[in-house]
């Protein structure tokens, strides 16, 4: 059994939040990296979706197939909390009868850490943490 599948059921989803360990935030630095490193350990290739990059406001990225999507956005952190530690989400939906949802939130979740350079928290929809590799605090 993985970590993620007892949060997993029907039609529930995954965000797995990252921010850099070891960097100082730029978000058009930080953009670059986490979509390659999310094209990699996925095996697709994110576009931006449609506007390009904005001055102001988040970043977004997409793929779709009929095995899965997935949505990057890279958003500027807002405050000091947990999530602004981590403030880029990425959101895996598997749309195959052969793999969940929770495998591929593991799989991505588990393949970012593995590099090193993430801090990350994986939640689940309801907002509980399912995986964290860094101290996000009791106050959930």
């Amino acid at each position: 059994m993985g970590r993620f599948e007892p949060y997993g059921g029907y039609k529930k989803d995954f965000a797995v939040h990252a921010g850099p360990a070891h960097s100082p935030w730029d978000r058009a630095t930080f953009a670059e990296e986490i979509r390659g490193d999310v094209d990699r350990i996925m095996g697709i290739t994110l576009a931006e979706e449609t506007g390009g990059r904005p001055v102001s406001g988040a970043w977004s990225y997409w793929f779709e197939s009929d095995d899965l999507s997935v949505r990057l956005v890279v958003a500027d952190p807002e405050g000091d909390g947990p999530l602004d530690r981590a403030p880029a989400y990425v959101v895996p939906v598997s749309r195959s009868g052969d793999v969940e949802t929770w495998q591929l939130a593991e799989r991505l979740y588990d393949g970012l850490d593995a590099l090193g350079r993430y801090l990350l928290i994986a939640l689940e929809d309801g907002g509980m943490p399912v995986a964290s590799n860094f101290d996000i605090g009791d106050d959930w």
